[in-house]
């Protein structure tokens, strides 16, 4: 039981339960039964769900429904772009930045495979660059994210109507561009975007060609400004995207395997494990031509990974539960 409540209730909603995965009170619930006294129902409110919008039936101005009926319409809804969610923002960064990834893997794996294909190096250079810039947008777009969740516990499909308080009486809240509220560290939401937007700022510089070509001789230097940041990056993306995959479960030691978002923390921390082996095995690629085959190997499978779940990210964007 977590006494760390953090969000407002109508009147009439009354919280009878909540908690997170650690049982403790330093993190915020990540499940709550809230009860509704005018319906007599109860509700399962999940904080991964509410930092998604994923409680908002309908689009601003009640231009659609965002709620589909099967499957196929489901899929439909990912030809939507939502500019009004960040959600949306932050599985669109990834997506793309994946997309770009998986190139770059192609780039470095290819001349393992074709012995026709030469290595280009600038090409793997600058999509690196390009992949992890990206990266780094979404990871500000999610911090944007998680400082905007919102305030007020919204849950089903009447969402504001019957949780929040009436149109008339509710202030528009103000947007939240930078925060240091402590408490935005008790979210679970808020490590994954912090940890990949600290981590690619050293990363994408140094994989550009010609800080690469001035370095790569340098084994010292390069072994620390270039193969260093993506095992320290690897391995915070590995815990974070753990992270959330606890987030949607209710006990840590209970996978949650029909929850979306449980699935796009475990393709970001598989993404994550090849992305840091990448790096680990980089340290001995020059004397090993079998750990330089499996660091670019680790490249080419970890980017289809982050690919995956971006894709289920995307997707979960755009429907509401």
């Amino acid at each position: 039981m977590s006494r760390r409540w953090h969000l407002a209730l109508h009147p009439t909603v009354e919280k009878l339960s909540s908690h997170n995965v650690f049982q403790t009170n330093f993190f915020h619930p990540t499940h709550a039964v809230l009860h509704d006294a005018e319906s007599s129902s109860s509700f399962h409110w999940k904080s991964r769900d509410h930092r998604k919008n994923r409680h908002r039936a309908r689009a601003p101005n009640d231009k659609y429904d965002r709620r589909g009926h099967g499957l196929l319409e489901r899929l439909g809804h990912m030809r939507r772009m939502e500019y009004w969610n960040v959600s949306w923002w932050v599985a669109m960064a990834y997506t793309y930045g994946s997309i770009v990834w998986v190139i770059n893997g192609f780039f470095v794996f290819l001349p393992f495979c074709d012995s026709a294909a030469s290595a280009d190096m600038t090409a793997a250079g600058w999509t690196a660059w390009l992949g992890a810039t990206i990266f780094e947008f979404g990871s500000v777009l999610g911090l944007l994210e998680a400082w905007n969740r919102g305030d007020v516990a919204n849950f089903g499909f009447a969402v504001e109507q019957k949780l929040g308080f009436e149109e008339g009486q509710k202030k528009m809240k103000k947007w939240i561009w930078f925060s240091l509220d402590p408490g935005i560290f008790a979210n679970l939401g808020f490590w994954l975007p912090f940890s990949v937007c600290a981590y690619t700022r050293t990363e994408r510089y140094t994989a550009i060609p010609q800080i690469y070509s001035a370095i790569e001789n340098n084994t010292p230097l390069f072994n620390g400004a270039y193969w260093s940041p993506q095992v320290v990056g690897g391995s915070c993306f590995i815990a974070s995207s753990a992270i959330l995959m606890l987030e949607t479960q209710k006990k840590w030691y209970q996978p949650n395997v029909t929850n979306l978002g449980w699935h796009v923390g475990l393709w970001n921390l598989i993404g994550g494990v090849g992305f840091t082996l990448c790096g680990a095995l980089g340290y001995a690629a020059s004397s090993s031509s079998g750990a330089e085959y499996q660091s670019a190997l680790s490249t080419f499978w970890g980017g289809w990974a982050f690919l995956i779940g971006s894709v289920i990210q995307w997707y979960e964007s755009v429907n509401s539960v």
